[in-house]
């Protein structure tokens, strides 16, 4: 038996098609962008491929006011992804109070290879980065690696520049392989502004090498600017673990000059295998 549709229902049939490639145009642009964006001023909402799209959109004006990022599935990075300070007391761009970064489901990843930072917070203030699936839980399920294992300067995963302040890391795994000695996976560093880069907490992450063949010189580092210490930050309850360079002297957490008042508090360090170091070299926790 043949069906014979009518005209009416031949133009329903096509409507009903056309609707549900809406639909899921609409699904692939919201519900599955692999970054999200909400704003409280400006545009308030957008759909990103990467986070350095996300923090361009802000350095340019678009977003503006309480912004909160929210990462829906694994990032590849192609650039450094940078964030710029906020003019905050104007209306020029950037504008923005605050800047939440966080995962919505678990095991998403934020991945680059750049002999740059991974993430770059220049001068940025009042941002966090959190771990948790809609920052609520103890699970850390974000991690974010810079695959690199070069020496070029400022190699790192994660650094604090320019005055950046301010800010929190929290309950990720971050990963890194920077061979630069004055650099690490979390790099404190200088500024050409004011102040330093002060009132960060790195909390409650795991801080390792992105691959046992390529290990960093320094887990976590922090060298500041004469007469602009980086002051008043805190590196607490973190795992910091097969950080330790098998050729060349390595640290977990070292905190070189111009730099005052940290807190280092609830830290383990460990190796989870043991290994052979293939040159003469001294190991140390951190060096204040």
């Amino acid at each position: 038996m043949m069906l014979q549709f009518t005209s009416q229902v031949r133009k329903s049939l096509t409507y009903a098609r056309y609707a549900m490639v809406i639909i899921l145009l609409f699904l692939v642009k919201t519900g599955f962008s692999q970054v999200t964006l909400t704003a409280t001023s400006g545009t308030a909402s957008g759909s990103f491929t990467t986070l350095k799209g996300a923090f361009d959109a802000i350095n340019t004006g678009t977003h503006k006011g309480v912004i909160v990022i929210m990462i829906n599935n694994n990032t590849t990075e192609t650039v450094s992804a940078s964030l710029t300070a906020s003019a905050l007391v104007s209306t020029s761009a950037p504008y923005y109070t605050s800047v939440t970064i966080y995962p919505t489901t678990t095991g998403l990843s934020i991945t680059g290879a750049f002999a740059t930072p991974l993430i770059n917070l220049n001068g940025a203030d009042n941002v966090t980065i959190d771990g948790r699936v809609n920052t609520t839980g103890t699970t850390k399920s974000l991690t974010i690696t810079n695959t690199s294992a070069v020496a070029t300067a400022g190699t790192s995963t994660i650094r604090f520049i320019g005055d950046a302040s301010n800010n929190t890391v929290q309950y990720c795994t971050l990963k890194g392989s920077s061979t630069d000695a004055a650099a690490g996976i979390v790099l404190f560093s200088t500024t050409t502004a004011t102040t330093g880069n002060d009132n960060k907490t790195i909390d409650n992450n795991d801080i390792t090498c992105a691959a046992d063949a390529g290990r960093p010189l320094n887990a976590v580092f922090a060298l500041g600017t004469t007469g602009k210490n980086n002051e008043s930050n805190t590196i607490s309850n973190n795992n910091i673990y097969n950080f330790l360079n098998k050729a060349i002297a390595s640290q977990g957490i070292n905190i070189s000059s111009y730099n005052s008042g940290f807190t280092i508090s609830g830290n383990s360090f460990y190796e989870t295998a043991s290994f052979a170091a293939s040159g003469a070299v001294n190991y140390k926790v951190k060096s204040l």
